[in-house]
């Protein structure tokens, strides 16, 4: 009696170990599955990262992209030509110079400057009318006199230094006669500049000659301050 006892005991658990077995190989197959699963969307996530990252790629750089106040290579040296294009005049000297001309200086250059461009002076050149220590203008004509050449004082600010006037159009004592002078020997006066020379011409040429040097103040742009700087220069 005992053995069958055993015996059944022995088959039961021949069975149930058999039901585990079952059971185990059911979960390694779900594990197995879940597994599977997982790599599939691990995959799925890393091609849709690559195709991001590849995309991203073809984007602009950062290197490429500028703040406002930024400026490219080509920027800068567009900015370059334009200063160095502002940075140069040009001036007509003009008497008593080995070469005369138009010359390039560059913004800030002196009258001696100009006149050494213009290779030096000649040995009749008088410069006691010249200041070459002044800065030069863009468009000034440098005028040089020879000895004995009468000469109206140096322009100041700028039209033209040192320009010698003709006995037609000045008096001996070298001024400026407004009512017969041409436009370029009135712009050797202080502040007179093309403009204003043919103002004075049109008004002596419309409204009849000036009868003093105080009637130049018929001229529009003419006042009182612009007269006091030309009237110990100028003559009727």
């Amino acid at each position: 009696m005992a053995q069958r006892e055993q015996h059944e005991r022995v088959k039961r658990m021949d069975r149930w170990a058999g039901k585990l077995l079952g059971h185990k190989a059911v979960v390694v197959a779900i594990l197995v599955v879940i597994a599977a699963a997982s790599g599939l969307a691990m995959a799925s996530f890393n091609s849709r990262s690559s195709g991001v990252s590849f995309e991203r790629s073809d984007e602009v750089s950062a290197s490429d992209v500028r703040a406002p106040g930024d400026a490219s290579p080509d920027d800068a040296d567009e900015s370059s030509a334009k200063n160095s294009s502002a940075a140069e005049v040009y001036v007509d000297v003009d008497g008593a110079v080995v070469r005369p001309g138009v010359y390039r200086l560059k913004d800030g250059a002196r009258v001696s400057q100009a006149i050494d461009a213009a290779g030096g002076l000649t040995t009749e050149a008088d410069v006691a009318g010249l200041n070459r220590a002044s800065k030069v203008t863009d468009g000034q004509k440098i005028y040089v006199p020879t000895v004995g050449e009468q000469y109206a004082p140096a322009a100041v600010g700028g039209a033209e230094s040192g320009a010698a006037t003709t006995s037609g159009a000045g008096s001996l004592s070298g001024l400026v006669n407004i009512n017969t002078a041409s436009a370029a020997e009135l712009q050797t006066l202080s502040g007179i500049g093309p403009s204003m020379a043919q103002s004075i011409i049109d008004e002596r040429t419309q409204n009849g000659a000036f009868a003093s040097v105080d009637d130049l103040m018929r001229v529009s742009g003419i006042g009182e301050k612009k007269l006091a700087k030309i009237k110990d220069c100028i003559c009727v």
